[in-house]
C-alpha cells in the first residue's frame, strides 16, 4: 500500500463470515469491550455483522500502521465526542485516520495517512425515501433531474453529506440541508465521481473533498477526506496478508 493514499473497502458479512472459518485467528483480534458491546446485541444478525465490521476495522488499521493483521488485537482506539466529550465518538488511534460504517449486510471501512481526518458511508438505497426526506437532507440548489433514478441520487448525496460530517466529527449537530455537494473535477478512475461541499453557514466544511464509490446495486457509498488524495480499493485477501 502506498502511504499517501486513501485505501477503502466494501465487504459483504458473509465473505468475512467465510474468512472467520478459514482463519480462525480472526475472532480473537476483537476487544473485551468489542466482545462485550456485541453480546449485548440481541439478534443474531445484528451481532454477526457488528463482529464483522469490526474484524474489518482492526485489519484495516493493521494494514495502515504496517503491522501484521494477528496484531491487530493489540491496537488500542480512542473514542471522544467532539460534541460531548463522551467516550462514543469517532474511533482514533495515533498514526491513522479510519472509519466504519455499516447498512444491512454491507460494510465500509476506510483509512488515509494521520493527519488526513476520513470519513466513509455506506447505505442502503429503499424503495422510496421517507416523506420529508428532500427538506430534511437536501440543500435547495440540490435539484434532481425528472426521469432519473431520483432514490440512488438521493441516498448518494445522503451518504456523501453522511461521510463528510463523520470526517469532521460533527455527525447530525450540522443539518444535512446546510450542505450542498457540487460535482467537481474528474476522479482518479471512471468508476468514481468526484464531488466537494459547499456549506455557506459551515465554511469549515468547504475544503472537503468527496467520492462517490462503486457499489452493489442494492447500496451506496461514499469517502470525504480533508485532502485530495488517490483513492485504492483493496479486498478482504489483502487485509489478510498484511
Amino acid at each position: 500500500m502506498t502511504r499517501d493514499t486513501i485505501e477503502y473497502l466494501l465487504c459483504d458479512v458473509s465473505s468475512v463470515g467465510r474468512a472467520r472459518e478459514e482463519h480462525r485467528w480472526l475472532d480473537s483480534v476483537l476487544s473485551p469491550d468489542e466482545v462485550a458491546q456485541e453480546s449485548r446485541l440481541r439478534q443474531t444478525t445484528n451481532k454477526v455483522a457488528y463482529r464483522s465490521a469490526h474484524i474489518l476495522f482492526r485489519l484495516m488499521a493493521a494494514r495502515r500502521l504496517g503491522i501484521e493483521p494477528r496484531d491487530a488485537a493489540g491496537l488500542r482506539f480512542t473514542r471522544t465526542c467532539r460534541s460531548c466529550g463522551g467516550p462514543h465518538g469517532k474511533p482514533q488511534i495515533a498514526g491513522a485516520e479510519l472509519s466504519l460504517s455499516r447498512s444491512g449486510d454491507m460494510v465500509a471501512v476506510a483509512s488515509a495517512p494521520s493527519p488526513s481526518h476520513i470519513g466513509v458511508d455506506i447505505e442502503c438505497i429503499p424503495s422510496e425515501v421517507f416523506a420529508g426526506f428532500d427538506d430534511y437532507a437536501l440543500e435547495p440548489g440540490e435539484s434532481l433531474s425528472p426521469g432519473a433514478n431520483t432514490t440512488r441520487r438521493r441516498i448518494e448525496l445522503w451518504a456523501a453529506k453522511e461521510a463528510a460530517l463523520k470526517a469532521t466529527g460533527d455527525g447530525l449537530s450540522v443539518e444535512p440541508s446546510d450542505l450542498e455537494v457540487v460535482r467537481t473535477d474528474c476522479a482518479p478512475s471512471s468508476e468514481y465521481w468526484a464531488a466537494s461541499i459547499r456549506a455557506a453557514v459551515h465554511p469549515e466544511l468547504n475544503r472537503l473533498s468527496l467520492a462517490i464509490i462503486p457499489c452493489p446495486p442494492s447500496h451506496a457509498a461514499a469517502l470525504s477526506c480533508a485532502d485530495r488524495l488517490p483513492l485504492i480499493s483493496t479486498d478482504l485477501s489483502e487485509l489478510l496478508i498484511g
